[in-house]
Formats: structure tokens, C-alpha cells, sequence
């Protein structure tokens, strides 16, 4: 394996050009770098704000930047290239502690879908993963109860699931992915309501 610090974009590019000069092509590109640090407004953290943004989102467009030109190339070709996304659910909508995490989950999510729309007639396949709790040294941080907490394992086996049905999204536990993606159709003013009352605000 190589390691490979994801906010630097050349470091991404020798990265990517050496596993194509190894094995000849990147079947599969999966961006899973993330950061978090729960943040409220009247705790801002500027610089731990923008090192979310540096990890989480701009971290993936210099893995786009890295590897685009080779799945396409390799698409064009008739040869497999699929592209996959991390986001989070935290991404649906605004959640209690994510000032500086949410939106750049969100960020992925959008796109992941603009992604899609320009890579799926060109033979690239585009994913998007988004997972509730797994229990990583990142949720370890959080003080509140996690609910439908799952382990890495299965999350990598939901996602490996998830590329096997070409599924665009993947999202995991259903259990608890299936409610938030419910809230997001809610008025403001009631799903406001909901999660103050969820978190005790």
C-alpha cells in the first residue's frame, strides 16, 4: 500500500501514477479520508473548520484531479473503472455538534450526484456512500448515544453490497439511514422541532 497525504494534491498525482505504472489501471478509486471534531457556533474554530474542509472535500476533488483521466480512458476502452465517494448522513441535513463536519459531507453528496450525471454515459461508475455511526476512532470522540452503532466490518460488507447491486447510494444501517432520509422531506420548522427535541436543545 501506499500512504498518502490526501490534502496534497501532488502527492495524490505521483500516487495514482505510480499504481498505474504497477498494475497498468485503477479498477476502482474510494475516497474514505475523513475528519471530525464536533463544533457548535459559539465554540468556531476557523482553522479546524477549514481542515474539514481540507480533508473531507477538497481531499477528494485532488483524488479526482489524481485519477478522472485514467478511468475515463480505461471506460472508453470497454475496461472496468468505478469511482466511490465516503460522505455521511451527516450530510442529509443540519445535525446538532456538525457546524464544521456536515457541510462538507454534504459538499460530497452534491457531488457525487453532478458525478454521476457526467460519468455514467462515459462507462464510469459513480457511488455514493453514506454511512450512520461505525464504530472508528472518530465517532469514539462522541459523549451522546449513537444509535444503530454497526463495526467497520459491516460497513465495508454493506458497501461491498452496495457496489455488487450497482447501487448509487449506499447507506447503512437501513434501520436508521431510512429516518433521516425521511426527516429531509419535513418543513423546516418541523424537522427543526424534531432533532431539538431528539438531542434535548
Amino acid at each position: 500500500g501506499l500512504a498518502v497525504d490526501a490534502t496534497d494534491a501532488d502527492a495524490m498525482r505521483a500516487a495514482a501514477q505510480s499504481l498505474l505504472r504497477q498494475h497498468g489501471r485503477i479498477d476502482l478509486a474510494l475516497y474514505c479520508a475523513g475528519h471530525y471534531r464536533a463544533m457548535q457556533a459559539t465554540h468556531f474554530d476557523l482553522a479546524d473548520a477549514v481542515r474539514h474542509q481540507q480533508i473531507n472535500y477538497v481531499g477528494a476533488l485532488n483524488l479526482l484531479d489524481a485519477v478522472l483521466p485514467a478511468l475515463l480512458q480505461q471506460a472508453a476502452a470497454g475496461r472496468p473503472a468505478h469511482l466511490s465517494l465516503v460522505a455521511s448522513v451527516a450530510g442529509y441535513r443540519g445535525l446538532p455538534n456538525a457546524l464544521a463536519y456536515g457541510p462538507t459531507k454534504a459538499a460530497l453528496i452534491n457531488l457525487a450526484e453532478v458525478l454521476y450525471l457526467d460519468l455514467h454515459a462515459r462507462g464510469v461508475g459513480m457511488s455514493l456512500v453514506n454511512p450512520g455511526f461505525v464504530d472508528t476512532p472518530l465517532t469514539a470522540q462522541n459523549t451522546f448515544h449513537m444509535p444503530a452503532l454497526i463495526t467497520p466490518e459491516a460497513a465495508a460488507q454493506a458497501i461491498v453490497a452496495g457496489w455488487a447491486k450497482g447501487t448509487f447510494e449506499i447507506h447503512f444501517p437501513k434501520r436508521f439511514t431510512r429516518l433521516l432520509k425521511a426527516m429531509r422531506l419535513l418543513p423546516d420548522g418541523w424537522y427543526f422541532g424534531a432533532v431539538r427535541r431528539a438531542v434535548g436543545v
